[in-house]
């Protein structure tokens, strides 16, 4: 039997009704004719349509035009734009905000719950030729983890049409998931794939209680919206798990391979010290030189495999405090020790300052030593004419140790990059004084795991002044 369109007078009226409760002001923006076009091609194929109408300077207004139950045309009213919209922008947030894969699955069913107003959501990924319910809330979260059939699936449906697919009741369906885990109990469901950049990264599901109303139009309106959003935020999150993933395996290589040459380079050592005290047989000056040089390389060497060792361990987090009590001057001065000899080597002025108050800290005194070595070493590196000098300070309840130098200096602008793993500012100092480009890093890693900082104030060609600050003992 031919069905009736509604008079263009009745359309009327039902549309100034429908206004009158929506926006009282400004019914003049209504676009009536959009409307009737709308129905009229409702009419010929069936289709939901959506006709978009400012109401007023601001405000837009989503009327719907689809068949009923009964096959007669109707007009509904569905949220403004700027409140269906609102949603979104609100996930978008909190989706760019957050790196955490399980964090934004999780975040992903809530939204996806909430605007489709279902009783639980999830998310399924493929394994090969299975599908898996990695993340869900509510009723579906009894099927989280398991594994099913992709064969038969709807999960299979929506990766071939790359589509939104619905069922009015899946539980009655016999699909794989309900073989799998038959106690689920779910009603209405809607899937829609999550691709980004024309890779399907998994499907996006949401369901309703058994027996009740069916997802609408809407409905799937707001989940293909939130499957977009939520599309490129996973993908974000994957390529950075990635990169964590390598970051680890690159730690996990530099450790090995720093044990595996430590060990030949310890025996390495021994037996030179054995050549140099004669103790297998007497060794004529050019020989000792020879072996004198040969120690200078074995120590840079063990210099370069410790600093990759170091730099591992804070990568992994496996370097742990061994606090001591000891005097920070006594510190300071075996500092010195160690990085005079080589300010002399370079015609460099080397001058220690210590108060004179005793001051006593309980702290890792290994790894404060490697810092300020590391600080000072630095200093004598980059410095050709002028001095290096170490002060120890009290400031502020803070233990501060302070090195100053009259070196190269460093640009404002690249002060930022200054503490990155295997960085120096200019490439051509690489070639010149050598190094891994770990120090910095280092120092100030452990400067942080000792409960500290380290300060920088540098100026170009001027010279630079690092310094280690530290809590001081109460």
């Amino acid at each position: 039997m031919a069905r009736a369109t509604p008079s263009r007078a009745a359309l009327s009226r039902e549309v100034d009704g429908a206004m009158h409760a929506e926006a009282r002001d400004d019914r003049a923006f209504f676009p009536a004719k959009a409307l009737l076009d709308a129905l009229d091609a409702t009419d010929a194929d069936g289709a939901t349509r959506r006709v978009s109408i400012g109401t007023g300077p601001g405000n837009q207004l989503s009327v719907v035009v689809r068949r009923g139950p009964d096959g007669a045309l109707m007009l509904g009213l569905s949220e403004s734009l700027a409140e269906q919209s609102e949603p979104l922008r609100l996930l978008a947030r909190q989706m760019v905000g957050e790196a955490d894969t399980a964090v934004l699955l999780e975040i992903l069913c809530e939204a996806g719950a909430l605007q489709c107003k279902a009783t639980s959501a999830g998310v399924l990924k493929t394994v090969v030729n299975e599908g898996e319910l990695v993340s869900a809330i509510g009723p579906l979260d009894v099927a989280r983890g398991r594994r099913f059939a992709l064969s038969g699936s709807l999960a299979r449906e929506v990766i071939r049409t790359r589509d939104i697919v619905a069922v009015d009741d899946f539980s009655a369906s016999l699909r794989p998931l309900m073989k799998v885990v038959p106690e689920l109990r779910v009603g209405p469901m809607l899937l829609a794939p999550l691709i980004a950049h024309d890779v399907i990264l998994g499907v996006l599901v949401v369901t309703r209680d058994v027996e009740a109303r069916p997802f609408t139009s809407d409905d799937v309106h707001r989940l293909r919206a939130i499957a977009d959003y939520a599309a490129l935020a996973l993908w974000k999150a994957e390529l950075l798990d990635e990169a964590q993933a390598a970051d680890r395996a690159k730690s996990r290589f530099l450790a090995a391979v720093s044990h595996e040459l430590r060990t030949p380079l310890t025996a390495l050592a021994g037996y030179e010290e054995l050549l140099v005290d004669q103790v297998i047989g007497p060794v004529s000056e050019p020989q000792l030189d020879v072996l004198e040089r040969m120690r200078s390389v074995t120590q840079h060497l063990a210099a370069v495999i410790e600093e990759l060792l170091a730099f591992s361990s804070l990568e992994e987090g496996r370097e742990t405090i061994r606090p001591t009590d000891f005097l920070a001057a006594d510190l300071v001065r075996a500092t010195a020790a160690v990085v005079e000899p080589l300010a002399r080597q370079k015609k460099l002025a080397f001058s220690l300052s210590v108060p004179d108050v005793v001051i006593r800290m309980t702290s890792d005194v290994d790894k404060i030593r490697q810092i300020l070595v590391n600080l000072a070493g630095n200093a004598v590196k980059f410095t050709d004419t002028g001095e290096v000098s170490l002060e120890l300070q009290l400031r502020n309840g803070d233990v501060t140790f302070t090195v100053r130098d009259t070196g190269i200096g460093i640009a404002s602008h690249d002060l930022d990059r200054l503490f990155k793993p295997f960085a120096q500012l200019d490439t051509t100092l690489t070639r010149r004084h050598g190094g891994t480009g770990l120090g910095l890093y280092i120092a100030r890693g452990l400067a942080e795991l000792l409960g500290g900082k380290i300060e920088v104030v540098s100026e170009l060609k001027k010279g630079s002044a690092f310094t280690l600050v530290l809590p001081a003992d109460e």
